[in-house]
């Protein structure tokens, strides 16, 4: 092979524009700005395509696209372009259209046992097209020979290796990175490092590559930038440094360049701007400074800012070294666990139950700090530099952070909102939604219920939500639990693609039976000890066996024997980085507060909406509640009693119902403290699990409780409006109170206040139980107590019964709509031992500043429970 022929220059036509070729030996076609060409179209992926020259002449590459490209109706992974080339990306019939002309055919050299690679002959699936391999030398590589298995022949070298076919669990081989590639100790991933793939390398350096500005010739994406003069950061073209990442605001910092050195300005960004992992306003630029925007990370040298690639400066997957946890009265859950994970690697963390799985998986999500031991993703401390590096994880935990009554699309929308920096249009941010739901197959159930789709379709839609902000380590707990086994192998092929494509991710699971997917196995004994840690292939000689049902069993019968063997034939581990002098507190990084109430406010609408069943209970109770008052003996409602008077002739006979008025206010007191707690009772608690991770990625606790107060609020208030409107139809308005306002509109206020209060109380129960289950003991008693403590039911004339009223929303609730009423003037006997039902001025202000006050103390409650969940 003759690998000193030069580039043969040509034309390349995409989508109707035309490109030279032959300038650059590799060139990238895909829809986000960080490729050489973009194309903006719904069947391209983020980097759909290469074209390559290999030494002997150009090749068309899949970059692990979803949709592929074809030549004629043919999906082909790659294809060697001779002479003029045509084909589509995306679709054989409608996707954008590619034309080579080469300007000279190439000389003839080895090819990869055919012009064209196809596809297989399954559809492939619709996330996931296996990628390129990568390539160390000029000229088509050979495949190094895969592991044939136990009775296969071995395939000679340079053989061609044909693509996995869809859904195995299979998986194209790579070349062996070089030594030093990895960290010591890093186990290489069964995807052969994907750390050289050219296609692949924005993903592994977990940053997005810097695009060209209209009427630039080169391409700054992986050369030196200049940082002379004033030069602002950003997301947009307008930017003199152009960053794609959807966590950068569209002007996002700007480098000032002054007598004593070069200084980084955040332009109030909305997830900020590092250095080292410090937020900063304004800080001075030293050289070996890393600069975080988003996802993307820049290395400060020499008066120049360089993309973060630097092996020992950001990369390096992620190390856990030693990490320990000691809880209260010296129980240990985790002793010294010790592992590493490449980019581009599969972990699955095992073990029997009470192992410590869930612990280790929060603890390297930087949810729970250890108490011993250390924590470095990209060489950096999870823990220390956590807001730095919190849109780099993505953790899903055991049970779905979606809402099952949305549709999957609503449901990432929302999610979308209070993510991505606001400054990304509604159509920006569907765009990454696409891409996310592309990448995981679900673009087909887009508009579908999340309670309506497959066990493996929620676990997947769960991912999704992960991904938003494009994170580099993603963490799973117990994906498979509860899934058959074909939902079971679904769901780890897609963990499998997710860390094909450079990510680090790691699995908590009790599955073993797709454990040869994985790269990694952290087999952890109870009490947290490590009893193997390796590749699966090889647990059968650590262990002495490969039935996992033995392993178990002996892991949990003899821990402390299986972490003894594990010690003894392991090797050394390397030290940890030494730690980064601390700095001053970091602020969370969010959005605002009056933009994330809008968009839960937004969200807590639709969930009414969507869930029919509880729409449908919230629209007949208050009407049922209204229609209990027209049951109440007697036929003058409101109106005045009148007192017998035996002189008149003839004489005159008391009221039938001399306590008409105070049951009808009894219903109305108690109806509205039953419908708000009932509204709400279920509402935090039912959301506990979606809040704490939503709360770990920058969503504020008085943004969530501000916005679902406010939008309970109007729906006691107009419960309120339905019940109260039904009595005055049955029972005739009110003529005689106030004071301020007409007797009517009074009652009104009154019973819609109380409802409001209510709804407090229901959170504050929400916020105070664990689970669904427990909710409804606490609201029969409140409901209880205030029926008998409202002070309608019995007179509260028992030393200490009325002082112990007061503590309670309805008593108030009752004085403020006795007195709205002016029960005294319709019912005197009734109503002669309780001063504070006499409509006056003060005793209204009394009644709404006490419910006011209780309103404020149940509304702190809550709000402290909500804070003191862990992030």
């Amino acid at each position: 092979m003759n690998s000193s022929v030069s580039m043969i220059p040509g034309r390349l036509t995409v989508a109707g524009t035309t490109h030279s070729l032959g300038g650059s030996p590799r060139v990238r076609i895909g829809r986000t700005p960080d490729n050489d060409i973009v194309v903006n179209h719904p069947l391209v992926s983020r980097h759909h395509l290469s074209i390559e020259w290999r030494g002997t002449g150009w090749w068309a590459v899949d970059a692990g696209s979803t949709n592929g490209f074809f030549n004629g109706p043919q999906r082909v992974s790659e294809l060697a372009l001779t002479g003029a080339v045509t084909f589509r990306l995306g679709d054989a019939a409608t996707g954008p259209t590619v034309q080579v002309a080469l300007d000279a055919v190439a000389p003839a050299g080895p090819q990869l046992g055919a012009q064209a690679r196809p596809m297989p002959d399954a559809p492939p699936p619709r996330g996931f097209a296996p990628p390129a391999p990568a390539r160390s030398g000029p000229g088509p590589a050979a495949h190094p020979a895969p592991n044939p298995g136990p009775g296969r022949p071995a395939a000679p070298a340079g053989a061609p290796v044909p693509a996995a076919p869809a859904g195995s669990s299979a998986r194209m081989p790579m070349r062996v990175p070089a030594p030093g590639s990895y960290p010591s100790g890093a186990v290489a991933p069964v995807s052969a490092q994907l750390a050289d793939a050219p296609h692949l390398q924005a993903l592994k350096q977990n940053v997005s590559a810097i695009y060209q500005l209209p009427g630039r010739d080169k391409r700054p994406g992986r050369e030196t930038i200049s940082l002379a003069g004033v030069q602002s950061i950003g997301r947009t073209p307008d930017n003199d440094i152009v960053v794609s990442d959807v966590l950068a605001s569209r002007h996002h910092a700007r480098v000032l360049t002054r007598p004593d050195g070069l200084y980084i300005e955040d332009l109030r960004s909305v997830n900020g701007t590092y250095v080292n992992g410090q937020r900063v306003s304004r800080v001075r630029l030293t050289d070996g400074n890393v600069v975080t925007i988003g996802n993307s990370d820049f290395v400060v040298s020499g008066g120049s800012l360089m993309r973060g690639q630097a092996q020992d400066v950001v990369a390096g997957g992620l190390q856990v070294h030693g990490i320990s946890l000691v809880v209260d009265g010296g129980k240990k859950l985790l002793q010294n666990v010790e592992f590493t994970a490449g980019p581009g690697s599969l972990t699955a963390i095992i073990g029997p139950s009470g192992a410590g799985k869930s612990t280790v998986s929060r603890i390297v999500a930087g949810l729970n700090s250890p108490t011993s031991g250390q924590v470095t993703f990209e060489s950096r401390s999870v823990h220390a530099e956590y807001d730095a590096l919190r849109t780099r994880i993505g953790m899903v935990p055991q049970k779905d952070v979606l809402h099952h009554k949305l549709t999957l699309r609503q449901a990432l929308r929302y999610a979308a909102e209070l993510r991505l920096p606001p400054d990304l249009s509604k159509a920006d941010r569907d765009n990454v939604i696409n891409g996310v739901l592309a990448e995981l197959q679900l673009t087909e159930h887009v508009d579908t219920r999340v309670e309506k789709l497959s066990g493996g379709q929620q676990k997947r839609a769960s991912v999704a939500m992960e991904l938003l902000t494009g994170p580099s380590l993603l963490i799973l707990d117990e994906p498979t639990s509860g899934l058959d086994p074909a939902l079971d192998r679904q769901v780890m092929s897609t963990l499998r693609r997710l860390a094909d494509a450079g990510r680090v991710v790691l699995v908590v699971t009790h599955s073993l039976t797709y454990l040869s997917m994985c790269d990694q196995v952290l087999l952890l004994a109870p009490g947290g000890k490590t009893a193997f840690c390796g590749p699966p292939a090889e647990v059968g000689a650590a262990m002495g066996t490969a039935d996992w049902a033995e392993i178990f069993a002996f892991v949990a019968d003899a821990p402390d024997t299986a972490h003894m063997r594990y010690l003894q034939g392991r090797r050394a581990p390397a030290p940890p980085p030494p730690p980064r002098p601390p700095g001053p507190p970091i602020p969370v990084p969010q959005t605002s507060f009056a933009r994330q109430s809008s968009t839960i406010g937004r969200r807590q609408v639709r969930l009414i909406f969507a869930d029919v069943g509880y729409l449908a209970f919230l629209v007949l109770l208050p009407v049922v509640l209204g229609l209990l008052t027209l049951v109440i003996p007697g036929s003058d409602g409101f109106g005045q009693k009148l007192k017998s008077d035996p002189n008149l002739i003839p004489p005159r006979p008391a009221a039938n119902d001399p306590v008409e008025a105070v049951q009808i206010l009894v219903v109305l007191v108690v109806g509205a403290a039953f419908m708000g707690a009932a509204l709400t009772v279920r509402d935090l608690v039912g959301e506990r699990d979606i809040f704490e991770r939503e709360r770990a990625v920058g969503l504020r606790p008085g943004a969530y409780l501000w916005a679902k107060v406010v939008v309970f609020f109007v729906t006691a208030i107009l419960q309120s409006a339905v019940m109260v409107a039904i009595t005055f139809a049955g029972r005739g308005l009110p003529t005689l109170g106030g004071p301020l306002l007409p007797p009517a509109v009074a009652l009104f206020v009154s019973i819609a206040a109380l409802a409001c209060v209510s709804t407090l109380v229901g959170l504050a129960i929400s916020a105070a139980v664990k689970s669904n289950e427990q909710v409804m003991p606490p609201l029969v008693i409140v409901i209880m107590v205030q029926l008998v403590f409202c002070g309608g039911l019995f007179a509260l004339d028992k030393p200490g019964l009325q002082q112990l009223s007061w503590i309670f929303p309805s008593y108030w609730g009752y004085v403020a709509a006795a007195g709205a009423v002016d029960l005294p003037s319709i019912n005197p006997d009734a109503t002669q031992k309780v001063s504070l039902w006499e409509t006056s001025g003060a005793h209204a202000g009394l009644a709404f500043g006490v419910l006011l006050a209780i309103a404020a103390i149940l509304y702190m409650f809550t709000y402290s429970r909500l804070r003191l969940k862990k992030r």
